[in-house]
């Protein structure tokens, strides 16, 4: 297994991989989103590949800016990993590399959110060492223009 850098080639399966988690998205979307991101700082974007350089599992990790009430932080905006390749550590190696990338960044801490009807990956995360801090409600509205995005 191998983590690198997410590459625009990887972008087919990644989208594949993110509908498998219940977010789809056409490969242009994705492109679209992936070079807006690759324009700005603060966000890094890994692939695991198998040993015959299939995309295995993808992970997006972010710093999170200073707020009144909080240090910067790192965030995990998104971990997939293949339905098909679950429990074999790719999720954790992935993981690894996202808090090896926060800690370069000088960043003490690093936030999973989590659908709280994922149970399975809650305790992948207990397990990699995180705990549960709160529940909140995600309360969304879009606006005109923008919706969607």
């Amino acid at each position: 297994m191998k983590i690198a850098e997410m590459t625009l080639e990887d972008l087919g399966t990644v989208a594949v991989l993110a509908a498998q988690l219940g977010y789809p998205g056409d490969v242009e979307t994705f492109r679209r989103r992936f070079q807006a991101i690759q324009q700005e700082d603060g966000h890094k974007l890994y692939v695991a590949k198998s040993d015959t350089g299939q995309v295995v599992g993808w992970i997006h990790v972010n710093r999170e800016s200073a707020a009144l009430v909080a240090d910067p932080r790192a965030e995990v905006a998104a971990l997939v990993v293949d339905e098909k390749q679950r429990g074999l550590g790719i999720g954790k190696l992935l993981v690894r590399q996202a808090e090896a990338w926060a800690t370069s960044q000088n960043l003490p801490l690093m936030r999973i959110r989590s659908n709280i009807l994922r149970s399975d990956t809650h305790r992948f995360y207990e397990r990699e060492g995180y705990a549960i801090k709160k529940s909140w409600h995600l309360f969304t509205k879009g606006l005109s223009g923008n919706a969607g995005r």
